[in-house]
């Protein structure tokens, strides 16, 4: 078993190395760069989302951003709960509304990129903002990002947080939603390009253009942000940064049923897999995070069955338990979720499971359908 012992203790080692770097990172934010007021277009693809769409268009409309210097453009990826007719109805007193639809149009894209694409193409904006129907912004959101772009930085990502209530459901939701946004403003406030949500990014269109769009992740069910900052990352010279101006937030709804739940995580997770065409130091902490929470589950049984291996499975949870909390209690301050620290130990517990499944399952991820259908 000392063979197996060394390997875990590597791979927990540089997984709790990138817990510290993140952690370092959030101690180095980033502050706004110009006051520059370019012409701005926020890109939102949709799919069967009828319900909340009122909420968005009233947080898209009353942003503080000059009138005429941005427009709301929402493309309709195949619906049939009346989303793209509810669309244009509101787009007749909404002056900066363009309602599109992918329905007739040809693309060698499929999904969500498809209405992305079409978005982007037809966008006027020097700034393409993107979001997803189910996030709610502040009035000051547009103008605060846009804040963080200068000369030198062509991509701006932003914090995506889960709404919560009293069901411990969504407080782990927005918990572990919490970490991964951690992860992001951690590595990219010390210039290390890892990942960032789509739910609220920011990228010169000209950039776009630049790399080819989506196609270098053509085939991938997702794509169009971790993987696509990746792409950036590698064809230009561009700096990426994380807003982290409060005002630059977003508030996504939770969501109500596991089953949909792991659906989501398993397609998040399937774009990790592929980070090893993109970005290898990335992919070897993805994979270290894996065998990290895969080791205490295969001490656990090798217990159950009468092996003698107590003291490094108490080893391996402390390391674990010590990165982890380190991050947890500073991330949890400063995006202001102090309220749920008291579900840090059984979000710790029941994680250990869930990495080890969502990695197995991530495999199949880009089979999973985009979208609220």
């Amino acid at each position: 078993m000392t063979w197996f012992f060394w390997i875990s203790f590597i791979f927990s080692i540089i997984y709790f190395i990138s817990l510290l770097i993140y952690w370092v990172g959030l101690y180095r934010p980033v502050k706004p760069q110009s006051s520059g007021k370019p012409k701005v277009s926020v890109v939102i693809a949709v799919r069967n989302e009828v319900k909340r769409l009122p909420k968005l268009l009233e947080c898209l409309k009353t942003q503080n951003y000059p009138r005429d210097l941005y427009e709301v453009i929402i493309i309709d990826n195949d619906s049939d709960d009346g989303t793209y007719e509810t669309l244009q109805e509101h787009s007749k007193d909404f002056y900066n509304l363009k309602v599109l639809t992918t329905k007739g149009e040809k693309s060698d894209y499929k999904n969500k990129k498809a209405a992305l694409n079409l978005g982007i193409e037809s966008a006027k904006g020097e700034i393409i903002l993107t979001t997803d129907a189910d996030c709610l912004m502040g009035s000051k959101w547009i103008s605060t990002t846009i804040g963080y772009f200068s000369n030198e930085i062509g991509m701006v990502a932003g914090f995506a947080g889960v709404i919560y209530d009293r069901s411990l459901f969504t407080k782990l939701q927005a918990l572990d939603f919490l970490q991964l946004m951690a992860a992001d403003q951690g590595t990219l406030n010390l210039g290390i390009t890892w990942a960032c949500s789509g739910q609220n990014l920011a990228f010169r269109k000209s950039l776009f253009q630049k790399v080819g769009g989506y196609k270098e992740v053509i085939d991938r069910v997702g794509g169009d942000d971790s993987l696509f900052m990746q792409v950036v990352k590698k064809k230009t010279r561009t700096k990426i940064v994380f807003a982290s101006d409060s005002k630059a937030w977003v508030e996504n709804e939770p969501v109500n049923n596991f089953l949909t739940f792991v659906r989501q995580r398993i397609r998040w997770a399937s774009e990790a897999n592929y980070m090893h065409k993109l970005n290898v130091p990335f992919f070897t902490v993805v994979l270290s995070t894996f065998i990290t929470n895969l080791v205490p589950i295969i001490y656990l049984l090798l217990l159950f069955w009468g092996v003698s291996v107590l003291k490094p499975l108490l080893f391996f949870l402390g390391l674990k338990l010590l990165g982890e909390g380190i991050l947890f209690f500073k991330a949890t301050d400063v995006y202001n979720r102090r309220d749920i620290r008291r579900t840090f130990i059984l979000w710790f517990i029941l994680q250990i499971p869930y990495v080890v499944f969502m990695g197995i399952l991530s495999f199949w991820g880009n089979c999973m359908k985009w979208g609220n259908k």
